[in-house]
C-alpha cells in the first residue's frame, strides 16, 4: 500500500517571518476556522500549527487499544494486515506511551512462543518485537539519565554510569557524583521508567 511522505503536505504553508508579521490573524485562522498551517523555518524545517482537536484521536486513550486490536488481529494471518499494522506501529513508536510498548512486547512474544510454527510472517514480528524492546530501551536509558538533586547538598549529580541490572531485564543500575560534597550515590531505574530511591555507593 502507498503512504503519502509528508501526510500534511496539502495544508497551506507560511514563512516563519510571515507567521512572525500577521501572528494574531493566523492564530485566528487556526483556531477558528480549524485550518491547519505549515510553518516553514529559514533552515528548511518545518511545524505545524493546528488546533487542539486535530491531535484528540492520538491522545485518546482508546488509541492505544484500537492499535493494540489491529495488531493481534493482525498475528497469525497470511495478508498484507501484518505488513500495514507493523509498518504504521514502527513508524510512529515516538508517539505511542509506554503501557502500549509494554503490551504490544509481550503479546508478540507470547504469540511466537506459542504460535511459531504456524506463524507465516515470523521475521515480521520479530522486528516489530525489536523495534519495541528499542524503544523501551531508549525511553528507559532516558529516565536514567534524569539529573537528580543530591540528597545531601542539593546540587545536581553527574552520571557516572548506567549498566544493565542482572535480576531485572530492562532494568538499569545507575551511579552518580556530587561535585559539591564528593559523595556517590546509586539507584534503580526499571524498564518502565520507575525510580527506586538514592543510598550512597561505596567504591571498594
Amino acid at each position: 500500500m502507498n503512504y503519502e511522505v509528508n501526510p500534511f503536505q496539502d495544508y497551506e504553508s507560511i514563512t516563519v517571518d510571515e507567521l512572525k508579521d500577521q501572528a494574531n490573524s493566523l492564530l485566528n485562522l487556526v483556531t477558528e476556522e480549524q485550518r491547519p498551517l505549515r510553518v516553514c523555518m529559514n533552515n528548511g524545517k518545518e511545524f505545524l500549527l493546528c488546533p487542539q482537536d486535530l491531535l484528540a484521536p492520538i491522545c485518546d486513550a482508546d488509541f492505544r487499544l484500537i492499535l493494540l486490536s489491529a495488531m493481534r488481529y493482525a498475528m497469525g494471518r497470511n495478508t498484507y494486515m501484518p505488513a500495514v499494522v507493523s509498518d504504521y506501529i514502527k513508524r510512529h513508536i515516538r508517539f505511542l506511551d509506554d503501557k502500549f510498548l509494554a503490551l504490544a512486547a509481550d503479546d508478540i512474544r507470547r504469540h511466537l512462543e506459542d504460535y511459531a510454527e504456524h506463524e507465516p510472517n515470523p521475521n515480521l514480528w520479530q522486528g516489530l518485537l525489536d523495534a519495541l524492546e528499542t524503544g523501551q530501551r531508549a525511553r528507559a536509558t532516558r529516565q536514567a539519565r534524569k539529573i537528580r538533586p543530591c540528597p545531601a547538598c542539593g546540587k545536581p549529580l553527574e552520571v557516572m554510569s548506567i549498566t544493565d541490572n542482572g535480576h531485572s531485564p530492562g532494568g538499569f543500575d545507575v551511579i552518580a557524583h556530587c561535585r559539591n560534597c564528593l559523595a556517590n550515590y546509586e539507584w534503580f531505574c526499571d524498564k518502565d521508567g520507575s525510580v527506586s530511591d538514592m543510598k550512597l555507593y561505596f567504591i571498594w
